[in-house]
């Protein structure tokens, strides 16, 4: 089963939607965020979630539904702080947007203090694929806070991920929308001070086009305790970064983010592998994180704006 879901398309239960997961380590993690005591690993496992409340089946859905896409785009967007709770999930039978198989809002809905907006949109977003029908276009998902401009568009490219925003302004009468940039060094030092752990390895841009080098890439030393390498520590590196020649790409590392989502070896707070598209102003989790993780870490990227 793909994930996230559109529920016009899918009616699975909270069971099969549980199941579906692609590891034991994805349905401990989304059972403990929502709160509930299971041991994964037992035969009997299908067994003890029908014995589960349906509250409990509920709350744990609602961790994984709109999860799936571990890419997530950000937007601040013209008036988003002004759209109301009610006034997005209230406008039953005006979901939809132009064009016959064009990018369009098919769900919103409320959860975890959050709107949801669940979108079907041509591959990549280009609008010469409109003969496609609805099952062959991936789902996404545009989230935000109320009374908010930050948006989170969970999508596999920036292709779709732009797609997407079109559908949502459309929906939402909303007009402007900025992709927020990684690379302003005001931003970035707040949201690496707030929640990056280190990085393991970094990617930059030579932006002299003179030069025959285009990218630098610079990799951690292997450590002997199994945390992260900080390669910013390095004089190196922190020479590459003030250059004013070069620019940051990308950089995967491990973030810290306040949930209740645990490490099962440690049992330490999860600490996601992300990878930062600075240019992109993309992040991708290297794992399946359940719901609460990625509204952490869109409040980090909120905070740090």
């Amino acid at each position: 089963m793909n994930l996230p879901l559109d529920p016009t398309q899918n009616d699975a239960s909270p069971q099969e939607l549980i199941r579906s997961l692609p590891s034991q380590a994805a349905r401990r993690r989304v059972l403990q965020a929502a709160d509930i005591s299971m041991d994964v690993d037992n035969r009997g496992f299908a067994d003890a979630l029908n014995e589960l409340s349906q509250i409990q089946l509920r709350r744990a859905a609602s961790q994984l539904q709109f999860a799936g896409a571990r890419t997530v785009y950000y937007y601040l967007v013209d008036g988003l702080h002004q759209v109301s709770p009610e006034g997005a999930t209230g406008r039953v039978g005006d979901v939809g947007s132009p064009g016959v198989y064009g990018s369009e809002v098919q769900t919103v809905t409320s959860e975890h203090d959050r709107i949801f907006v669940v979108c079907n949109v041509p591959d990549t977003g280009s609008q010469a694929q409109l003969t496609l029908t609805k099952e062959d276009r991936p789902t996404t998902v545009a989230t935000f806070k109320p009374r908010t401009q930050l948006l989170a568009i969970r999508a596999p490219d920036g292709g779709t991920a732009d797609a997407t925003v079109q559908a949502f302004k459309s929906y939402f009468e909303l007009d402007g929308a900025t992709r927020v940039s990684f690379l302003d060094n005001g931003f970035r030092g707040r949201f690496e001070d707030a929640c990056v752990d280190g990085y393991s390895t970094l990617r930059l841009r030579n932006t002299n086009a003179y030069d025959n080098t285009r990218e630098i890439e610079v990799r951690s030393k292997e450590p002997e305790s199994g945390s992260i390498s900080d390669v910013r520590v390095d004089s190196i590196v922190e020479d590459l970064l003030r250059r004013g020649d070069t620019e940051l790409d990308a950089a995967t590392g491990l973030v810290s983010l306040p949930t209740d989502v645990r490490s099962i070896e440690t049992g330490e707070p999860l600490h996601p592998r992300v990878t930062i598209g600075f240019a992109d102003g993309s992040v991708t989790f290297e794992q399946f994180v359940p719901e609460q993780i990625l509204i952490a870490f869109d409040d980090a990227v909120r905070e740090a704006i």
